[in-house]
This record gives C-alpha cells, structure tokens and sequence, in this order.
C-alpha cells in the first residue's frame, strides 16, 4: 500500500513538469502503479477462485485501461492549477473546478459501466467488497495527492 502511494506521490510531483516531459517515464509509473493495485485487490479479496479469477481479471484489465484517462486528465488538472497558481484569476479558478467535476462525473459513470460487467464475475457481495478496496485505494491516493498541493489562494 505504502508503495502504491508513493508512485502516486510522485506521479502528482511531477505534475508540475511539462507533459512532454513525462513521456515514457510516466507511463512506466502507471504500470507499476496498476501491478500494486492488482496485488493489494487480491490480498483485499482473499484470493479468487479459478473462475472468478478468469472472469474477473480481463473486466478490471479493460476498466484500468479507461482509468488511465482519468490519471491523465487528473494530472493535467493539477498541472494547469500549478501552472497558475501565482496568478489564478476568478475565470480560471471557476474553470479548473468544472474540469474537476466534470472529471468526478466521467468517473461515476464509468464505475456505474463497470459495476455491470464485474456484476458478471463477482457474487454481490464479492462485488461489494471489491468496491470497497477499490474505493479505500482512490481515497488514499487523493489524500495523499491532496496533501501535496498547496490551497488555493484567496486573496
């Protein structure tokens, strides 16, 4: 878990670098990130039968492919924040905010998306409690991004 949130960390820290500066490197960091998360999704779920396993596993390959774009876009965000950060104006706060919600938006409804499919490989509660990892792991993750970035300035 520890190492989950420090690639995290440091994917966030990054941020502040140009995004042609992050290229491979970055892609790099999302692949371990993804390889933590799958090892910490199978300890929380104390082992899968063969079958769930089989059916599981290429749900969450195809549902982790899209999160990548939320990552992306989530590091986009936090870039054009600290980009402006000395010099927000009002229009520019207001629009990093949309951005934001309508970043939280795309996620719920590609959780609601998936939600369907693991249905067909997970028992409700199997389901339920795959949830649960996988929203102990976000929580995580944004407290630690959150905690990396500076508030916003109001005056």
């Amino acid at each position: 878990m520890k190492k989950v949130l420090l690639i995290f960390t440091v994917l966030i820290a990054t941020a502040a670098l140009a995004q042609d500066d992050l290229g491979e490197w970055l892609q790099l960091v999302k692949q371990d990130l993804k390889a933590q998360k799958k090892e910490i999704i199978t300890k929380g779920m104390q082992t899968f039968t063969d079958e769930e396993a089989k059916r599981f596993w290429p749900i969450y390959d195809a549902y982790n492919a899209e999160l990548d774009n939320f990552v992306d876009a989530r590091v986009a965000l936090i870039k054009a924040y600290a980009d402006d950060y000395d010099h927000m104006t009002d229009a520019k706060a207001e629009e990093l905010l949309n951005r934001r919600f309508a970043i939280q938006k795309q996620r719920n409804l590609l959780d609601e998306k998936y939600r369907k499919e693991f249905a067909t490989a997970l028992s409700p509660r199997r389901l339920v409690r795959f949830y649960q990892i996988e929203h102990q792991l976000d929580l995580l993750i944004e407290l630690r991004a959150a905690s990396q970035i500076p508030m916003m300035k109001w005056w």
